[in-house]
């Protein structure tokens, strides 16, 4: 079945494709195939814009609202992408009943994403006329006065933390923006449950989820659309590696420990207590011998001779020859996920990975869209590689390029599940490698159940 075939049209979905093929950059967005996959239709079920999940999606708009706000064509680019994006981005997967605090976030990010992407071309008029920028926290919402120029006047009378917020959203991009930025401004300001005046684009009800089917195809056709200006640590912004530590360690309560616990032995490790795994390895060291032959390493000859004034018959070396000592064989290859979305749990499974780490039953690679081993005993003062995206494919990359013979036999994945579609192809070369993984709260395990062995599901910490 062809996904996205052409249907026939009702005359307002005709008007509305017609609309936003008047805009410049919908080529680029790639809108006929996405109109070929939606339907389009008016209704009062939703306040702006939303997905329906039904037999065929649908995007709905509220008639009211679009005739108030998107009279221009660029509008209603902007309200149809910024749904999109919800869906894109998985918002309504990991937050299914999000409150005011997580709508307001992601809002803010995606209309900042929206005015520095396409906001040139079409303009930004239905995120200045939909929030005041008089009125906290809609100002959030949109760009500030001045924008795309200098705005510096218009955030100076503001407080600190907004100002931060605003200059991330809106200022120079310097990779560093995420969500918990916003977070961190609206609860030390707002009360889930207040009235707050405010317009949020999409749904935000929670009563209309994504389709599953809907979200793939999607996450397919927006492979071809611009790489977007500004990147947000986590899933899909992947950037240049760059060195990376992971946070101090935190306690995650006996709830997530206890969990953990259970993830390591049902990969074969028991708290240190089980059968150590032992592999002999060839080592040079040095050995002190006593030879008649002059050897000017000998330390001791600066001194012997201003005591005795003679150089000594016996001299002190050293030689280096092979020796075979048994080294330790770590049980598992742990992969630890440490995008940008993984921030908030990456000290707690820190510190749940620390000793199982030392002992040796845990060989540590950290994976983001490169893998990088983590090669010391403290795991918060080793350097790592971290892109800030997330590719499961180059995990499997890296296991299948170990000499089959030193391959492990389990390998366990520590992640919050959004880490893509893997590739068939490394999936055979997998051989019979179980495979593990442990997903954070909340999670997601549609990239994973199609082939990970056995998946647990961590608490919240």
């Amino acid at each position: 079945m062809n996904l996205l075939s052409h249907k026939p049209r009702s005359p307002e979905a005709a008007a509305i494709r017609d609309r936003i093929f008047n805009v410049l950059p919908a080529a680029s967005y790639q809108m006929e195939k996405l109109f070929g996959l939606l339907d389009i239709d008016f209704s009062d079920r939703t306040s702006t814009a939303c997905v329906e999940c039904s037999v065929t999606p649908r995007l709905l708009l509220n008639r009211e609202f679009t005739d108030e706000f998107c009279r221009d064509d660029g509008d209603l680019f902007l309200l149809i992408l910024h749904e999109l994006h919800h869906v894109i981005l998985g918002h309504t997967r990991l937050f299914p009943r999000g409150n005011v605090i997580d709508n307001i976030a992601f809002d803010a990010v995606i209309n900042s994403m929206l005015c520095r992407s396409v906001g040139h071309s079409v303009g930004t008029r239905l995120f200045t006329a939909a929030n005041s920028w008089e009125n906290f926290p809609g100002r959030l919402l949109r760009p500030p006065p001045g924008w795309p120029g200098p705005f510096w006047d218009s955030i100076a009378h503001l407080p600190a933390d907004q100002k931060k917020v605003i200059t991330l959203l809106y200022g120079p991009d310097d990779g560093t923006l995420t969500y918990h930025d916003i977070y961190e401004v609206l609860r030390g300001t707002l009360k889930v449950g207040e009235n707050i005046d405010l317009t949020l684009l999409g749904n935000h009800d929670g009563e209309i989820s994504d389709p599953p089917l809907l979200a793939e195809v999607l996450r397919r056709i927006v492979e071809g659309w611009p790489a977007p200006p500004l990147r947000i640590s986590g899933r899909d912004q992947g950037e240049d590696a760059h060195e990376y530590f992971l946070k101090e360690n935190r306690d995650p309560g006996t709830a997530f420990r206890k969990s953990f616990r259970e993830v390591l032995r049902r990969c074969g490790i028991h708290s240190g207590r089980g059968p150590a795994v032992y592999r002999p390895k060839l080592v040079t060291a040095d050995r002190v011998i006593e030879t008649v032959l002059p050897d000017e390493r000998d330390r001791r000859i600066p001194a012997l001779r201003t005591i005795t004034g003679a150089s000594p018959l016996i001299y002190r070396s050293s030689v280096n020859e092979p020796r075979i000592r048994s080294s330790r064989v770590p049980v598992v290859h742990l992969y630890l996920d440490v995008s940008g979305s993984m921030n908030e749990c990456l000290p707690y499974l820190s510190s749940v990975c620390r000793e199982p780490f030392r002992r040796g039953e845990l060989r540590i690679f950290a994976f983001s869209t490169v893998v990088s081993e983590a090669k010391g005993a403290d795991l918060s003062r080793i350097p790592i590689r971290n892109t800030g995206g997330t590719d499961i494919n180059c995990v499997l990359s890296h296991v299948t390029s170990i000499p089959p013979r030193r391959r492990p036999k389990v390998i366990l994945l520590a992640t919050d599940g959004y880490v893509g579609r893997p590739s068939a192809e490394l999936l055979r070369s997998l051989g019979r490698i179980r495979t593990v993984a442990a997903v954070t709260h909340p999670s997601y395990d549609d990239d994973l159940r199609p082939w990970v062995s056995d998946i647990i599901h961590l608490p919240s910490t």
